[in-house]
């Protein structure tokens, strides 16, 4: 008895190891905050990263007249535009289409914007509108890119919302005003991948035609 109260007693009294406590406790918090930092830093290079791209990208919409890239083609411009995106052209979907310039109709025009269901094997196209519009009419191009938490168990990556594989929505928005001239789709080359490339003058274009949805619908 008295051995074990010698024991409590120099337990009791002693300094050794407060240091490895402090660590302990202060060392999740710090790792916490640091790739929470991180995470949100990295976010905002890839969100800034697709802006320019889709700013860069949609100059070749505006100022085209006879040689409108089709959807298939803004995406490789926006993908290399954007190289910091991972699986850039798998994971991003455009929606491109005119809208009034009467006050309020901007605005009408928001709502969920599509992105695309990487476990859908339908083509991303199929529900997807790409419509060039007609010369000094207002368009507005939606752009949104699929990307992974660096670190999902972070605090930011928790907060975000996600598709069924952890994957979060980047977006960029842009509006323009096609420049006057005749506007027509390019012609895609004859071997092209999948995908819509519209067709005609004017409205012309990719559209859905109702059949299964292709993507998500973030807001």
């Amino acid at each position: 008895m008295t051995l074990l109260k010698t024991l409590f007693a120099r337990f009791r009294d002693t300094e050794a190891g407060s240091a490895t406590i402090e660590f302990v406790l202060l060392f999740p918090m710090i790792m916490f905050l640091f790739l929470t930092g991180f995470e949100a830093g990295y976010y905002m290079v890839r969100n800034v990263m697709l802006e320019r791209a889709v700013d860069m990208s949609v100059r070749s919409v505006r100022l085209s007249a006879g040689n409108v890239p089709t959807i298939e083609g803004l995406k490789k411009t926006i993908c290399s535009n954007a190289a910091i995106l991972p699986d850039c052209y798998k994971s991003l979907q455009i929606e491109l289409e005119p809208v009034s310039m009467t006050p309020g109709a901007m605005a009408a025009e928001a709502g969920p914007i599509r992105c695309i269901d990487k476990t859908s094997s339908v083509d991303p196209s199929t529900a997807t509108t790409y419509s060039i519009g007609s010369e000094n009419e207002m368009m507005l191009v939606r752009v949104c890119s699929l990307s992974k938490p660096l670190f999902p168990t972070t605090r930011l990556g928790m907060g975000m919302r996600a598709d069924s594989e952890g994957n979060y929505a980047i977006v960029a928005v842009a509006a323009f005003v096609n420049e006057p001239g005749q506007r027509t789709l390019a012609t895609p080359p004859a071997s092209g991948g999948t995908g819509g490339t519209g067709g005609g003058t004017g409205g012309g274009g990719i559209t859905g035609d109702g059949g299964t949805p292709s993507g998500d619908q973030l807001p």
